[in-house]
């Protein structure tokens, strides 16, 4: 049997399905298991899960091919030739998974139902959810299914991914991680916040600073590091105490390693919330601005909504606070 697993999407997104992937795998030790993800996030599933095989097209190459018939029908062959028998898709693959899942020919297909969107012949389970439920929860919710078409049970809730082959032992030990980036500007708390943030821990504290390729001024003491590989970003957290950052990728990495967190979540629908530690992390979210989350629970909306006050929800923090946080968390 082959169950090819459909899920290109960024990197935090990916995170939080690797336990589904992991979990599928240790109750089918024999199953042909084939994961269409993103180049950035092929090293998730290449080396936290036994004898997968990856195959990678650009999120956003993927979620246009339906502009781009040629390159759709490419697609289609792509995974025909893969032979599944079963085909998931991910609580966030949409159309043009669904079609590609029925051009492969497997024989049972399994993916989301949304709400907002008629039913598709394509997918002949379709599972619905609440979307408000957690992603991770959405995507265990799938992959029960899709165990049950294969004849396992999947029972039990979602375990904490297993990030420990993207670890080396002789990881650099930090006290504070600072990862100033995020997918979509609107969700990043401003950059010369976390300049003096940084700077002003790092007089206390062993201070690594993640670049991500903006003009910076940050002092001697603070170490600016552009990892060069997921395994170098990973192995830089997990022997590190508290990351500060916003709502990322990066968070989803802090979550699973069990790491303290400080996390600027105003635009972000709470279904994305840390899942795994959440007594650990400071989320800071503003409970009087009525304006948040401005994203909706089935898609982000890519844009600050508050047309009065841009970006209130994430210029609200002040530095003397979010330093504040940080001291207490670190507290021994």
């Amino acid at each position: 049997m082959t169950l090819l697993i459909s899920k290109v999407n960024q990197l935090g997104d990916n995170v939080v399905f690797l336990p589904v992937v992991q979990q599928l795998r240790a109750l089918m030790p024999d199953l042909r298991m084939i994961v269409a993800t993103s180049p950035v996030a092929a090293p998730l599933f290449e080396r936290c899960v036994e004898r997968v095989e990856v195959v990678t097209t650009p999120t956003r190459d993927f979620n246009a091919a339906w502009k781009h018939p040629m390159r759709l029908l490419e697609l289609g062959k792509e995974w025909r030739r893969l032979r599944p028998d079963v085909v998931m898709l991910g609580n966030d693959q949409g159309n043009v998974a669904a079609l590609l899942s029925w051009l492969s020919g497997a024989v049972v297909r399994v993916g989301p139902a949304f709400p907002s969107r008629p039913s598709t012949p394509f997918i002949n389970h379709q599972v619905s959810y609440n979307l408000k439920r957690h992603v991770v929860l959405q995507n265990w919710e799938l992959a029960q299914r899709t165990a049950m078409n294969l004849g396992v049970s999947m029972s039990g809730g979602p375990p904490t991914p297993n990030l420990s082959g993207l670890i080396s032992g002789d990881g650099e030990a930090f006290d504070v991680v600072v990862h100033p980036g995020a997918s979509r500007e609107y969700k990043r708390w401003p950059l010369d916040h976390f300049v003096d943030l940084a700077n002003g821990l790092s007089r206390r504290y062993r201070v690594a600073w993640i670049d991500d390729g903006r003009t910076i001024r940050v002092d001697p003491a603070v170490k600016v590091i552009r990892p060069t590989s997921l395994n170098d970003f990973v192995t830089i957290m997990a022997h590190s105490k508290l990351f500060i950052g916003n709502n990322s990728g990066p968070m989803n990495i802090a979550s699973a390693l069990g790491m303290k967190g400080i996390v600027f979540n105003g635009p972000s629908t709470d279904n994305w919330d840390p899942y795994w530690h959440r007594e650990r992390f400071i989320l800071l979210r503003d409970p009087q601005l009525s304006c948040q989350p401005c994203d909706l629970y089935e898609r982000p909306v890519n844009v600050c909504g508050n047309a009065s006050d841009p970006m209130a929800c994430m210029k609200r923090w002040r530095v003397e606070e979010v330093s504040s946080m940080a001291n207490q968390l670190l507290l021994p």
